[in-house]
């Protein structure tokens, strides 16, 4: 079965981006680095020589470079009589999802991506990615927006058959839909498809909505009717060629998306053997040099040969601000760089990247603002891996 991969088009962020629902993602190399000595002190009353130890980003890097990888969350859709669902428009009124069918089935479909990494943890049977929740948690609202959709579709193809076959009806519609993706619509087409797509949502709003349907029953009948299968998976790609093939990623565990909860999330593999990163549980100081890893986007728009391979950008910074929950960090950071850790010189984690700061006049990202979750929020996500470790020792 065919997987996600590298495509140098997915330019499309946020909502917008669902309508490259098909599109592969790239990430490229960007690698810093600098210098730094650590000096082994003696007492005075020694004539011996101060001896110093290397410990520098650019040894630390070699090893970060291979334990750093792109994850890709996919999905395959499609209704009960075969036909495999696309993601292809937004209606003109609502601004929701519009989805076309067809008899093809045209590989997995990209929701999002972001960075995840390998962690030590107290289990050995399986491997432990960790990553953010708003990375892995596109998924399951598409499917649901879906199902909404063809549902709603199918009730209102049996309000409008005025005495015909109700699923010739519901065929017809579906193939008004579809016009976005078969055809150049005339003036008069894209009015009626602009008009369908309107009604089908106006539907759902009207008669399977939880306002008016609190109890889903109308909306789990109808729903019933169209059936709508989906499979979600995690790909998770290994820095070098795009040839080799990704592990297979399953959630573990996702933090719910309240104000106060983290933005992290667990994936699983079943591999083993996989050069694992540390938690630092030491905690980290304002002015601490860091580096940020991660596959942010704009590594595509500079190597024009990223398409042929996954390779993490490496970006420096300062922790400029430390609360127990979020560490500050002025390194520039970019869409596909959540998830990714923020390492000491040492290459321990100290935090896992998850957001940026908007101005608050124009509600732009600003570059060089980010925030990462601490190690300790880590530990309380789940405590069943990682409390009873000690990095430090």
């Amino acid at each position: 079965m065919a997987v996600p991969s590298k495509n140098r088009n997915q330019l499309i962020a946020r909502h917008t981006a669902l309508l490259s629902f098909g599109m592969r993602l790239t990430a490229a190399l960007l690698l810093g680095t600098s210098m730094s000595l650590v000096l082994e002190t003696v007492s005075p009353a020694f004539a011996k020589p101060t001896k110093t130890v290397e410990s520098s980003w650019e040894k630390a890097d070699r090893t970060l470079k291979q334990q750093v990888y792109q994850v890709n969350v996919g999905v395959i859709m499609k209704l009960k009589d075969g036909q495999f669902i696309q993601l292809s428009d937004l209606s003109p009124k609502y601004k929701l999802p519009v989805f076309t069918t067809s008899p093809q089935f045209k590989g997995w479909r990209v929701l999002s991506y972001g960075s995840a990494f390998p962690v030590r943890t107290s289990k050995s049977d399986v491997t432990y990615f960790l990553t953010s929740r708003h990375v892995v948690d596109k998924a399951e609202p598409t499917v649901k927006e879906c199902e909404r959709f063809f549902s709603a579709m199918r009730l209102f193809a049996e309000q409008t058959a005025h005495g015909r076959d109700i699923d010739g009806r519901y065929r017809e519609l579906q193939n008004i839909v579809n016009w976005s993706q078969t055809k150049r619509m005339s003036t008069a087409e894209k009015a009626l498809y602009n008009q369908t797509v309107d009604a089908i949502w106006d539907c759902y709003e009207t008669y399977l909505s939880e306002r008016v349907d609190p109890t889903r029953t109308t909306f789990r009948k109808y729903l019933g009717i169209v059936t709508v299968l989906s499979d979600i998976s995690y790909f998770i790609h290994p820095p070098g060629p795009v040839s080799q093939a990704p592990l297979k990623g399953h959630l573990y565990r996702m933090s719910n998306s309240a104000p106060n909860e983290p933005d992290l999330a667990l994936l699983t593999v079943k591999s083993v053997g996989i050069s694992l990163l540390d938690l630092d549980d030491r905690v980290p100081s304002e002015g601490q040099e860091v580096q940020v890893i991660g596959y942010p986007l704009e590594s595509d728009q500079i190597d024009q040969d990223s398409f042929n391979y996954f390779t993490p950008t490496f970006s420096n910074g300062r922790i400029s601000r430390v609360t127990p929950r979020t560490l500050q960090v002025d390194a520039t950071v970019a869409v596909g760089n959540s998830g990714g850790p923020v390492v000491n010189i040492q290459g321990k984690v100290v935090g896992v990247m998850a957001r940026r700061a908007r101005d608050n006049d124009t509600k732009e990202e600003i570059r060089k603002f980010a925030a990462a979750v601490t190690v300790s929020c880590v530990r309380e996500f789940a405590p069943e891996l990682f409390g009873k470790l000690n990095s430090t020792q």
